[in-house]
């Protein structure tokens, strides 16, 4: 199991943002990308970023954003939950530049 200090803010924003009554993860997204602000979106990214560099198996980790995000099919996507979760990263990353 994923320790609290971890895995708080991360279920926070997945389950926050992605969950089963939204229509579409990107609309979500884009939702979540006019709405909070660089601050907040910054506070994310670093506790998101804390996951990535925990020491959980990348199985312990894909587990549990597939628990936290239940509105997103990652599978759909062809890729692995970490790695859709890296992408929704590097598209708050690059919205943070445009906010600057």
């Amino acid at each position: 199991m994923i320790v609290i200090e971890i895995s708080e803010p991360v279920f926070q924003f997945l389950g926050g943002i992605f969950h089963q009554d939204i229509e579409a993860p990107e609309s979500a997204l884009d939702e979540y990308l006019e709405e909070i602000p660089k601050e907040g979106q910054e506070t994310d990214i670093a506790a998101l970023k804390d996951f990535f560099n925990s020491d959980y198996s990348d199985e312990e980790k894909n587990d549990f954003i597939d628990e936290a995000a239940d509105g997103v099919d990652v599978l759909s996507y062809g890729v692995s939950p970490i790695i859709w979760l890296e992408q929704v990263i590097q598209k708050i990353e690059k919205n943070i530049e445009t906010l600057t």
